[in-house]
C-alpha cells in the first residue's frame, strides 16, 4: 500500500517538474524575443518611435506585443498604433493601413474606438480615389466605406467631414462621366455621348459641370446622324408598305421613291436634334452667361441659325 501511494506521489511530482520545465522555456522565449520588456513597457517604446516618425521601427516594436503578447491589455493600442504607423507613413501605404484597421475591427469589433477606425477605413479608400478620367472603383469603395460610417454611428463626431468627402467622391463620379462622354464627342460617337451626358445630368444633379455637360452634349446632337439601325427600320417599314421582302426586287420608280422617302427621313431626324441641340446651347446662355462655354454656344446657335436670338445674345 505504502509501495502504490509513493508511486502515485512519485508520478504527480514527475508531472509537475515536467509542466514547469515545458512553461519555464517558454517564458524565457518570450522574454528573449521581446528583449525582456513587458507588454506595458514595448508599448511605451513603440509610441516614443512613431512620434519620433520611426514609422518601421515603432511597427516592428508593437508587434512584438501582437506576437508574443496578444493577451495583454495593450495589444488592442499596440494594435490600433500599428494601423496608424502605416497610415501616417505615407499616402502609398494607406493600402496596408485599411488592412490592419479592418484586422482591429475583426479583433475587437465593439471597441470604444470604433467609428475611429471606421473613420480612418473610409480615409484610406479616399485616398485611392483616382482622378476623372481614371477608373472609379476606389471612389465607390470610399462612398461605401463614409455611408457605413454615417449609418454604423450616425452621431460620430466624424460626420461633417464624411458628407463632405461623399460630396467630393459624387463630383469625381460626375466628372468621370463627363470625361468620358466628352470622349465619345472627340472620337464621333454621338450618341454614346448623348447617352452618357443625359445619365449623368440626372443621376449627379448636384454634382455635374452643368457648363461643359451642356456645351458637349449641344455638340453631340448637332454633329449626330441617323444610326444605322434607323435607316434599317425604315427601309423594312418602306417594303412592308409597298408589299415587298427583298432590295433587289424593287423597280427603279420605288428605288427612286425610297430615296426621297430616305432623304426626308434623315432631314426630319437631323432637325429633330439640331433642336434638342439648340436647347442645350440656350440653357447654357441662358444660365450661365459669362462663361467662356456661354460664348462658344452663343457662336454655335448663330451658326446653325438660331431663330430665339435673345438681347444677350445680340449683345
Amino acid at each position: 500500500m505504502k509501495s502504490a501511494t509513493w508511486t502515485i506521489t512519485t508520478v504527480a511530482l514527475l508531472l509537475l517538474a515536467l509542466c514547469a520545465a515545458c512553461k519555464t522555456p517558454q517564458k524565457a522565449k518570450i522574454r528573449t524575443n521581446t528583449g525582456n520588456l513587458t507588454a506595458p513597457q514595448l508599448l511605451e517604446k513603440g509610441t516614443r518611435e512613431l512620434k519620433r516618425r520611426k514609422w518601421e521601427d515603432g511597427r516592428n516594436t508593437l508587434k512584438l506585443i501582437e506576437e508574443f503578447l496578444p493577451s495583454s491589455e495593450e495589444f488592442p493600442a499596440a494594435k490600433l498604433l500599428i494601423a496608424d504607423s502605416y497610415f501616417y507613413a505615407n499616402k502609398y501605404s494607406h493600402p496596408e493601413a485599411e488592412v490592419e484597421y479592418q484586422s482591429f475591427l475583426n479583433f475587437f469589433p465593439g471597441h470604444p474606438r470604433r467609428e475611429y477606425v471606421l473613420y480612418r477605413i473610409a480615409l484610406c479608400r479616399f485616398a485611392s480615389i483616382e482622378n476623372g478620367e481614371r477608373d472609379q472603383a476606389a471612389t465607390l469603395r470610399a462612398i461605401e466605406a463614409f455611408n457605413f460610417l454615417l449609418q454604423d454611428s450616425p452621431g460620430t463626431p466624424y460626420a461633417t467631414d464624411a458628407r463632405a468627402k461623399l460630396n467630393q467622391c459624387w463630383r469625381r463620379l460626375a466628372e468621370h462621366e463627363l470625361a468620358v462622354g466628352i470622349f465619345y464627342v472627340n472620337s464621333y460617337h454621338f450618341s454614346a455621348a448623348e447617352t452618357r451626358l443625359k445619365s449623368m445630368l440626372e443621376t449627379y444633379p448636384e454634382h455635374s459641370d452643368r457648363e461643359r455637360a451642356y456645351y458637349y452634349l449641344g455638340e453631340a446632337l448637332r454633329r449626330k446622324y441617323p444610326s444605322l439601325e434607323l435607316f434599317d427600320q425604315e427601309f423594312r417599314a418602306y417594303l412592308e408598305a409597298i408589299n415587298k421582302k427583298e432590295e433587289d426586287t424593287l423597280t427603279q420608280e420605288e428605288k427612286k421613291n425610297w430615296t426621297d422617302i430616305l432623304n426626308a427621313f434623315i432631314k426630319t431626324e437631323v432637325d429633330k436634334y439640331t433642336e434638342e441641340a439648340k436647347s442645350y446651347y440656350l440653357r447654357l446662355v441662358e444660365s450661365y452667361p459669362a462663361s467662356s462655354w456661354a460664348g462658344r454656344a452663343r457662336d454655335r446657335l448663330l451658326e446653325i441659325g438660331q431663330v430665339r436670338v435673345t438681347e444677350d445674345l445680340d449683345g
